[in-house]
């Protein structure tokens, strides 16, 4: 695999003198004093038989808008992962758990239109090939061994996973608005981050961290996908793989994968999809409730939106008996109750949508548009504004133009606010119809979008 410098440079459509004159004037700038511009440096640096300065380190990630602190904290060549926008490469020598740390805050789009995805296709079947070998061989986990830790390090994260918990349960249902649930789980993540790199690559505690990583980088990736902010979506769920991989916890990667093909398949991307799907299943045959839920609707929208009918049903039918078994074994609350069988609902109706027989589909749009907005009834879900889109979709093709705008006044009431990109997504649903009346007023509701 290239060099990540190797990478950094090609981006810049550089030569290896190019490049070392471009770090040379970065450094006298910097104030660090001159340092020779010599092509032999550069490919000496990126073959790994050497390591450059620091100082020269310091230029290099001015060039390409890595902190300072990052630098010192990683060390090489760990730091440059934060700015090749791959993710890690998990063939590297070193299982240091420092590689999972999350890249960044949670950011707002510099436009309405997010950017794409980091991984696809190959590159990203190869990172799932990477990570189940890495689930296959448990002695690339963290050891067990105990690490010194202090009481207050204990209580500390004792603490975290106590605020995860909570905010777990916020995924099902939330009164509050995701923005505000996504910085509250970033809070937690970087929380998570500061207290991995000072455990070392080793030990019980390591560990611990890891999963705690992993489960921090899923409420990250969920609320964001709520948000509709699915590049940051796809970089979350990423970092929640490779931790909960890299912890040896089947469940944590599985979870992760498919939550992963979510935003695939919210992207168009069945094909890539379908393979995270395998993967998920690769990494842990025994499913809960949830993830197996998950798998089969995401096998089924993918399936449909490939056109392959017959395989899209048959993963409805499982999702129904999945459903219909835990039900009967009444595991679980009346809220995840109510979730599960509100994801069932937005499975099938996707599923007919991508098939092109939307009047199959209006039974779930009608009854999952009740459930989230009837007044005095279950609490809404982050992920509402979602799955109103598909609401209003839905009846946008069946011609009925009156329930597509009630649902737009609907969910407008129900969340306060859209995310930005949400709005968008249903200013461009509903533009080819201004000319109507109830739908322009559905418009002039949204608000102006806001300036890029």
């Amino acid at each position: 695999m290239a060099h990540p410098l190797t990478l950094l440079r090609a981006v810049l459509g550089l030569s290896q003198p190019e490049y070392a004159r471009l770090v040379a004037r970065a450094h006298d700038e910097l104030g660090l004093g001159r340092m020779a511009a010599r092509r032999e440096k550069v490919s000496r640096w990126e073959s790994g038989r050497i390591v450059p300065e620091h100082s020269a380190q310091l230029a290099i990630a001015h060039l390409h808008g890595v902190p300072a602190r990052e630098v010192a904290r990683l060390g090489w060549p760990f730091w440059m992962h934060l700015a090749t926008g791959d993710g890690v490469p998990l063939d590297d020598a070193r299982d240091d758990p420092r590689l999972y740390l999350p890249r960044g805050g949670p950011r707002l789009p510099a436009s309405e239109r997010p950017p794409g995805f980091a991984l696809r296709g190959d590159r990203l079947a190869a990172q799932m090939h990477g990570l189940l070998a890495r689930l296959a061989d448990p002695r690339r986990a963290p050891g067990h061994e105990e690490a010194a830790q202090t009481a207050q390090a204990v209580e500390r994260v004792d603490w975290i996973e106590a605020r995860t918990e909570a905010l777990e349960q916020q995924m099902l249902v939330s009164l509050l608005p995701s923005r505000l649930l996504l910085a509250a789980a970033h809070t937690e993540h970087r929380q998570v981050a500061h207290l991995l790199a000072a455990a070392g690559p080793g030990g019980a505690a390591a560990r611990r961290l890891l999963r705690l990583s992993a489960r921090t980088a899923l409420l990250c990736s969920g609320f964001s996908c709520a948000l509709g902010e699915l590049a940051e979506a796809e970089r979350h769920a990423l970092t929640a793989v490779r931790a909960g991989a890299t912890a040896g916890d089947r469940g944590i990667a599985a979870t992760a994968m498919a939550q992963l093909a979510r935003h695939h398949l919210l992207a168009s991307n069945a094909a890539d999809a379908l393979g995270l799907l395998r993967a998920a299943r690769t990494a842990a045959p025994e499913l809960s409730v949830s993830t197996a839920l998950e798998l089969h609707n995401g096998e089924a929208s993918a399936f449909a939106q490939l056109g392959r009918a017959t395989e899209a049903a048959r993963a409805l039918d499982l999702a129904a008996e999945a459903f219909a078994a835990a039900d009967r074994a009444a595991t679980g609350t009346a809220t995840e109750s109510a979730a599960y069988r509100r994801f069932a609902a937005i499975g099938r109706a996707a599923v007919w949508s991508f098939l092109g027989r939307p009047a199959r589909a209006r039974p779930q749009l009608a009854a999952l548009a009740d459930s989230l907005t009837a007044s005095g009834g279950s609490v809404p879900s982050p992920y509402s504004a979602l799955w109103f889109l598909y609401i209003v979709n839905g009846h946008l093709e069946l011609g009925e133009l009156d329930v597509a705008a009630d649902a737009v006044h609907r969910i407008r009431a129900l969340t306060g606010e859209l995310p930005p990109v949400l709005a968008s997504d249903l200013r461009h649903l509903l533009a080819p119809h201004r000319h109507e009346r109830l739908l322009r007023e559905a418009l002039d509701d949204l608000g102006t979008p806001m300036a890029p």
